[in-house]
């Protein structure tokens, strides 16, 4: 299980409360830098570990949700109440017995995100660490500890060929895959399958050496490769790496209902493009170049408006404040990032009434059925 299936859970509390020395309780090292001076947490701390009778996990160490005092501080906060977008469950660190006005702020905060609070009075000062680890064990909600098949429902059997579709091109790091790719091959040898990696020319000759379950492809190539496919091998699936992410860690039915905007967007339309991991843009990126030229390719419309985000950051304010501002969001798989995470940009999305698709799923639509 990679870091980005792994449970999170994030440690909250007024600045001082002793969320970093708890880090370094619960990890058995020095996770976190401590100090008596409020702020010394600036960005979230993320750290890996594994819990005996549960599970690896990675907690998040956060600043204090007081620090205020400065514009500093204040975006200091921002960065802490943004970690409930992708955490499982949320230590609450209280300084006293009871919560002082800030700590029920936060915990009024915490339940309005839906995320489950495990609230430990007094520092935890009284409770020994694997008392506290007891408690996050039995905290930690249901639905966090299973992820779905990589796969999805479809019956992958032992001995069963997989062919996956990988293009190299000026997009592509140097010397590896990307992790879409990584988590598809690790599936595959999960299920005892037999995985075939090859580059789309030389597709044609894999599929009449073999007769495959199913074929996965890098999404920009999915026109060429359902015309390989329908010509070898016509009883074969095809889909792409992104498709089985949305089908893992997203909403397969709203993504597919959002695909109807599409045939709908108009000049001047804003389209919003949710990247939730942080790389240098090409030429070649399917993000920020390719999927807006297609969509404009698809649509007719040239005067289509794109607005980008990036890993982490937040949603732009104008999608929870004007209404219509967006005319449709596009989110990628989301290979990096916890499933709360994604599901999180899922639901505010739906709140603000803007239709939401993926990745994959809109590619195969421009290409394939378009």
């Amino acid at each position: 299980m990679g870091k980005e299936s792994s449970p999170h859970i994030g440690i909250y509390g007024v600045a001082n409360a002793g969320k970093s020395t708890l880090l370094n309780r619960l990890t058995g090292q020095q996770s976190a830098i401590v100090s008596p001076q409020a702020g010394t947490t600036a960005d979230p701390v993320r750290r890996s570990f594994e819990i005996a009778g549960y599970g690896p996990v990675v907690f998040i160490d956060t600043a204090g949700i007081d620090d205020t005092a400065s514009e500093l501080g204040r975006l200091r906060v921002r960065k802490t109440w943004q970690t409930l977008t992708e955490v499982d469950l949320a230590i609450v660190l209280l300084v006293g017995s009871e919560p002082s006005p800030a700590e029920r702020h936060l915990l009024d905060t915490v339940r309005a995100n839906d995320v489950p609070a495990l609230v430990l009075p007094e520092r935890a000062a009284n409770l020994s660490t694997d008392e506290i680890l007891r408690r996050v064990r039995e905290s930690m909600p249901e639905s966090s500890q299973s992820v779905p098949p990589f796969f999805g429902e479809r019956p992958i059997a032992a001995g069963d060929v997989l062919v996956f579709v990988c293009p190299i091109d000026s997009a592509a790091p140097a010397g590896r895959l990307i992790l879409p790719q990584v988590q598809a091959l690790r599936a595959a040898l999960d299920a005892r399958a037999v995985a075939v990696t090859v580059q789309p020319p030389q597709l044609p000759e894999a599929l009449e050496m073999y007769a495959p379950r199913l074929v996965v492809t890098d999404s920009q190539a999915f026109r060429e490769v359902v015309a390989m496919v329908g010509k070898h091998r016509p009883r074969t699936e095809v889909t792409s790496f992104s498709v089985l992410l949305a089908e893992q860690k997203g909403d397969k039915a709203v993504y597919t209902e959002g695909l109807k905007a599409v045939d709908v967007l108009k000049p001047g339309d804003r389209v919003l493009i949710i990247e939730n991991c942080s790389h240098q843009a090409t030429c070649d990126d399917i993000g920020r170049a390719k999927i807006p030229g297609w969509l404009r390719e698809y649509t007719g419309v040239g005067d289509l408006r794109f607005t980008f985000v990036s890993g982490r950051d937040p949603l732009p304010a104008e999608l929870y404040a004007v209404p219509g501002y967006f005319a449709l969001a596009v989110q990628c798989g989301g290979c990096v990032s916890t499933r709360r995470m994604i599901q999180s940009r899922i639901h505010a999305a739906r709140r603000s009434g803007v239709p939401i698709t993926n990745y994959g799923m809109l590619i195969r639509k421009l290409q394939v059925r378009g």
